[in-house]
């Protein structure tokens, strides 16, 4: 019975383990290390060089398509020029033939009219026989009467044949003309061709280019988009890095969060984190400085928050330092200066906050060698400073790594 019992008892225990294991939550992966980080920011690098040379090349590659099409289009519009003038010579050959066949024909005419001249003339004397010229030798009055009446024949009929031979010699000579004119418009209708040919030709080529420029463009806008992506998530990556370095210090710094929730903004809060500040940075990822002047404004009194001191700046858009802040009308900032403590200090006896620069190892290429921005609220008994930190709470840092200044006023 007891035996039973604790079967029983053993058998519940191992149903509800699974089911406790069953309903347990699936482990967090565990967060990337600086290491595997900085990896991927490595590789991000490369490919945003990769993709800036390949962009530049495309977009060489664009304006060299350019330059051909636009060569094609001058070619294209001489070869229109050349057909308008052969088809302009076709048409005046061809009108030329035509008077040409006219004269001809006009000869023809002529030369069949004379043909039966010169047959009247001989049929006078031969057709009818020798009794004609008889009866002209009986009827006429005289010898000489008979002559000058023979001679006459004999003129008209030289006349007429003198005309007859001119009639050919112009008729050969026209036609002579006529076929000139014909082998030139067929030589023209062989241009012609070639022309359009090779116009066609043209049109071709600059279809080709036309459809590669398109091609080219649609890459490099594509590339443009990835090169956004990419620097994207180089900023992400960066602003994680940021905040491992500054978390590595921890409350064991000289410099340590303590957090008045008054006047304090976190940059990447999630109502505003995904921000832009620039053409792809936001506010979570390379806002530090806007949120440390935001701080300051709001002890001053002013009523600001993260995006609405971003909307009221102007920020770099593009580049290297896409994001990095231009101006801002919500403190009068003093700009970056070299680190003074003793100006801190008096800053702070007089309830300035002041805005530090804190160097994280990381190269943003300013002269101070600054990656993160905080507000030093005030110096405590320790030695210490309490700061209000844009990346949160728990994280310190190392005076030696505090390298600038920013002396604000309301």
């Amino acid at each position: 019975m007891r035996l039973k019992t604790a079967q029983k008892i053993f058998t519940r225990l191992v149903a509800i383990i699974l089911v406790a294991n069953f309903l347990l939550p699936v482990p967090i992966t565990k967060a990337d290390s600086l290491s595997d980080l900085q990896g991927q920011l490595q590789k991000l690098l490369n490919q945003k060089s990769k993709n800036k040379d390949l962009i530049s090349q495309k977009q060489r590659d664009i304006e060299l398509l350019k330059q051909q099409i636009q060569s094609v289009d001058g070619q294209i519009s001489s070869t229109e020029k050349a057909i308008d003038s052969t088809a302009k010579q076709i048409d005046s050959t061809s009108v030329t033939i035509a008077d040409l066949k006219a004269a001809i024909e006009k000869e023809e005419a002529g030369l069949l009219e004379e043909q039966d001249n010169l047959s009247s003339v001989l049929s006078s004397w031969y057709m009818d026989g020798d009794s004609s010229l008889l009866e002209a030798i009986f009827m006429a009055d005289n010898l000489s009467e008979m002559f000058n009446r023979s001679e006459y024949y004999e003129s008209v009929r030289q006349q007429v044949e003198v005309a007859i031979d001119r009639i050919k010699v112009a008729r050969n000579e026209l036609n002579n003309q006529k076929n000139d004119k014909e082998r030139k418009l067929a030589e023209l209708s062989d241009l012609k061709s070639s022309q359009e040919g090779q116009r066609n030709y043209l049109e071709d080529r600059k279809g080709l280019k036309s459809s590669l420029l398109n091609n080219t463009s649609s890459a490099v806008s594509n590339l443009q988009t990835e090169q956004k992506n990419t620097e994207s998530l180089i900023a992400d990556i960066q602003g994680r890095i940021d905040k491992i370095r500054a978390a590595s210090v921890g409350a064991g710094g000289d410099l340590v969060s303590a957090i008045d929730s008054s006047w304090y903004y976190q940059q990447d809060d999630s109502r505003w984190k995904d921000q832009k500040i620039g053409a792809y940075a936001t506010l979570g990822a390379v806002g530090c400085l806007l949120t440390s002047l935001t701080m300051v404004a709001k002890y001053y009194g002013k009523d600001y928050d993260p995006p609405s001191a971003a909307s009221s700046s102007a920020f770099v858009r593009g580049g290297r330092y896409d994001g990095s802040l231009i101006s801002t009308p919500i403190v009068s900032d003093g700009r970056s200066q070299p680190i003074d403590w003793a100006v801190i200090d008096d800053e702070l006896a007089n309830n300035h906050p002041v805005i530090i620069g804190v160097a994280l190892g990381v190269d943003m290429g300013n002269s101070y060698g600054v990656s993160h921005f905080v507000v030093i609220k005030s110096k405590i008994s320790s030695g210490k400073y309490a700061i209000h930190d844009p990346l949160g709470a728990g994280r310190g840092y190392l005076k030696s790594q505090a390298k600038a200044m920013r002396i604000i006023r309301p």
